[in-house]
């Protein structure tokens, strides 16, 4: 399903003038037929979300290019946290053993004496 600027800023409830930033800066593909824009449906939800907009509602709260956080998100950031912290472990892990393991590479013999002069 094809539409126009016009139709895809109801569809989504942003302005005409934000669908025509995202199709100039490239962030929403669109074929241009004469002087008018056809957006492909699947293309224009993919980059903006579907909202039941009420006609002359603009929903450019949020800034472009984010999503609204989801309940997953919340769990996610805790898992990649934890995982960093394990990581940081294992680093500090390896910098103890490799400090340990140049300790023991150092020439440890004394010195010897020699007995000719020369």
């Amino acid at each position: 399903m094809k539409l126009s600027i016009g139709q895809a800023a109801k569809q989504t409830g942003k302005s005409k003038s934000t669908i025509s930033r995202a199709i100039k800066t490239g962030r929403l593909s669109a074929t241009r037929r004469g002087s008018a824009y056809e957006i492909d449906a699947a293309e224009l939800f993919r980059v903006f979300d579907a909202t039941d907009a009420q006609p002359g509602h603009q929903n450019d709260a949020q800034p472009t290019g984010t999503t609204p956080q989801q309940p997953h998100d919340d769990v996610e950031v805790r898992m990649l946290r934890e995982m960093l912290e394990r990581e940081r472990e294992t680093v500090e892990d390896l910098r103890e053993r490799l400090t340990r393991a140049e300790l023991m590479l150092t020439d440890q013999r004394q010195k010897r004496r020699r007995w000719w002069p020369f």
